[in-house]
């Protein structure tokens, strides 16, 4: 695979994992989990700026972006949000950090990869801590907790 391949993947991915969060965040805020709704569509946001940012390195390097997106399943159960979005993270953070050694004559793109690795690591932390949640004060508990503002 080529940088300007996986830079593309990259823009393909978090193109389609911002559309995810923000389909689940409008399915939370529905059902009335505010906390988590509101949190879910900060982490849409974060990634829909992330594949623009790649974009706009491509640009930079004389590339073409292309407009796609990568599909990722709509999930309505709460728990299985959180397993999936845990389990996407743990399977993302060991590649990003493979491809870093892609990039070591291109400091920008290096140091940009370098900063969205941070920011994956703090999603799939907060994810962690939030399944760990669940299992000290129990599934409903943690929804309760999740209502409201």
């Amino acid at each position: 695979m080529t940088k300007v391949e996986l830079l593309k993947g990259f823009a393909k991915g978090w193109f389609g994992n911002s559309q995810q969060h923000s389909i689940h965040a409008q399915i939370l805020a529905q059902r009335g989990f505010k906390k988590l709704a509101d949190k879910i569509m900060a982490e849409s946001e974060e990634e829909w700026n992330e594949a623009k940012e790649v974009n706009a390195r491509l640009i930079e390097l004389g590339e073409m972006p292309v407009v796609a997106i990568e599909e990722y399943p709509v999930i309505c159960d709460v728990k299985e949000m959180l397993e999936y979005d845990c389990k996407d993270s743990a399977e993302a953070l060991p590649m990003m950090s493979k491809c870093l050694s892609m990039f070591e004559d291109d400091y920008v793109t290096k140091a940009m990869i370098q900063k969205f690795i941070i920011d994956e690591q703090e999603h799939f932390n907060w994810v962690k801590q939030h399944l760990n949640l669940i299992k000290e004060i129990g599934y409903e508990n943690y929804l309760i907790e999740m209502l409201g503002d």
